[in-house]
């Protein structure tokens, strides 16, 4: 089976050996030994091949051989088929095995024509759940290529990035599950309200209600630009405000983790500072606001020059 005419799975052997042993075993403890028996009597004709490198070869095949009898590869084709834009585009597609769950994903290459998924063996073990994690994955994918959306690749590895990261991928999830929902596609297990914990997260304590007017505003509403999702999960206040909220907070109330407006780095102690710290950050840095809050580092060098009488 093919998701369109043209395109080829390539499968790591890896990932494709581990995928038949579970489903085998999986099969027999459900009260369906037939498959595992049929392997193994398979498998130990092949130990009496002599040459190393030939029987490794031959396992490969074994292995390739029960994968498709399992149709283990539909999920990912099914998903491929909905996104015809997508799938004849792409020549190859790469399937390789991810470690863990921040591993998994997918990626473009269309120099090369290739695309490719890194996916946990064990999300084989449900093949209506793959197809639906395929499907939000492949919403991203067409996402990135799509002028419009204004993707910058590479983005995440910015110096700074990894707090703001976390944040943009909950606002982006939400835009790509509800447009899947609203193209007749939904992705199974992805609910609005599933969605609005992870948002309420991203906002300051006591806002948790304007999570509700986000994840409306990005389920049903038309698609942002990458670039205007990135600012909303750098300022979550910027992003209240598109929905109609004004985020008052008070001095020494803990904000998000992301970086400091001040001096960019990392931080995972931003705070708002206090009224005399604030008038001074707003009068050096007229863009500032207090709800961006400050890092640690530089509450404490405005405190400092408050108490020794100069500038920070």
């Amino acid at each position: 089976m093919s998701a369109m005419i043209g395109t080829v799975f390539r499968i790591d052997s890896s990932l494709r050996e581990g995928v038949v042993w579970r489903t085998l075993n999986r099969l027999a403890v459900a009260g369906r030994p037939e498959p595992l028996e049929r392997h193994h009597e398979r498998a130990g004709a092949l130990y009496d091949i002599d040459d190393p490198g030939a029987r490794e070869v031959a396992f490969a095949r074994l292995a390739q051989m029960e994968f498709v009898a399992l149709d283990l590869l539909a999920p990912l084709e099914e998903a491929l088929a909905e996104r015809p834009a997508l799938a004849t585009r792409f020549g190859a597609v790469l399937v390789g095995e991810a470690l863990g769950r921040a591993q998994e994903g997918v990626t473009c290459d269309g120099e090369r024509n290739l695309l490719g998924f890194r996916v946990l063996p064990s999300r084989f073990d449900d093949g209506a759940a793959l197809h639906g994690w395929c499907r939000h994955a492949l919403g991203h994918a067409e996402d990135t290529l799509d002028p419009t959306f204004d993707f910058v690749p590479g983005w995440d590895a910015v110096p700074g990035a990894g707090g703001v990261a976390g944040r943009l991928h909950a606002l982006w999830d939400v835009s790509v599950d509800g447009r899947a929902h609203s193209a007749g596609n939904p992705v199974p297990g992805a609910d609005p309200r599933r969605h609005e914990a992870a948002i309420a997260a991203m906002l300051p304590p006591a806002h948790a209600p304007a999570a509700t007017a986000v994840v409306e505003r990005l389920w049903s509403g038309p698609r942002p630009t990458f670039r205007r999702l990135f600012d909303w999960a750098e300022h979550v206040e910027r992003l209240a405000d598109a929905v109609g909220y004004r985020i008052e907070v008070e001095a020494g109330s803990p904000l998000p983790p992301g970086r400091c407006p001040l001096c960019t780095f990392p931080s995972e102690d931003l705070r708002v500072p206090g009224r005399e710290p604030a008038a001074r950050v707003a009068a050096e840095y007229p863009d500032w606001r207090p709800a961006q809050g400050l890092c640690g580092r530089c509450t404490d060098r405005y405190l400092l020059a408050i108490s020794a009488g100069g500038r920070a």
